[in-house]
């Protein structure tokens, strides 16, 4: 069945262990509040006895349109600066811990819309978080079908099963068959539309599709 903003929310929370210690998580959650304008949460996370997979949710009072302009000056995410990426600090994480700590998912809740990034393959986030970035910058006029109306959810990634249909994945992937699918269909939410769109990348278009959430 096709999935919803609720349904998609409810489908992606793992099991919270309060008792799991992440040394470092502390600072982490600092320096990202203060590179990103924003709060984070650490909604839940999976711990396994080799990997800690996060979840992480930021609220930041930005519209997508300022979020981009502060982006391209370089000032959101601090990105020209070595120190300050998302792929140093989960690396530092990883550094203080005796296991392998990854971001299974990150939401980005805007004043306008929410963007919410779910992890392709090992460590595919905080690698590709800058470029995810660079793509909605892009391809904003597109997806806001000319500057007319701004989707509520921005959902990265989704990859087409068969004709017609999109799902999103639920498990690590093999990183060179998806490490560029970040950047091929975006699930939307809009307010004139009943059901999830697909947002084609390559084609700068809307087309039609059922979006299915897939369990592997």
């Amino acid at each position: 069945m096709p999935i919803y903003l609720n349904n998609l929310k409810n489908n992606l929370l793992f099991e919270f262990n309060e008792n799991f210690q992440i040394n470092g998580l502390d600072n982490f959650r600092k320096n990202l509040e203060k590179n990103y304008f924003s709060k984070i949460t650490f909604r839940q996370y999976s711990s396994h006895s080799e990997s800690v997979n996060l979840v992480i949710e930021m609220d930041c009072n930005l519209s997508l349109v300022e979020l981009l302009y502060h982006f391209n000056k370089g000032n959101w995410g601090n990105f020209k600066s070595s120190k300050s990426t998302l792929v140093n600090e989960v690396k530092i994480l990883c550094e203080l811990n005796d296991f392998t700590v990854d971001i299974e998912e990150f939401s980005i809740n805007l004043k306008d819309t929410s963007i919410i990034i779910k992890k392709n393959y090992n460590q595919s986030i905080p690698e590709q978080f800058e470029s995810i970035f660079a793509g909605i910058g892009s391809h904003y006029v597109h997806f806001t079908r000319g500057l007319t109306e701004i989707p509520y959810e921005i959902y990265i990634s989704v990859f087409e099963e068969t004709t017609g249909k999109y799902s999103s994945l639920e498990s690590q992937c093999d990183e060179a068959k998806y490490e560029n699918g970040f950047l091929k269909f975006w699930g939307m939410y809009y307010d004139s539309e009943e059901d999830a769109v697909i947002y084609d990348l390559e084609n700068l278009c809307i087309i039609s599709g059922e979006l299915h959430l897939l369990n592997l």
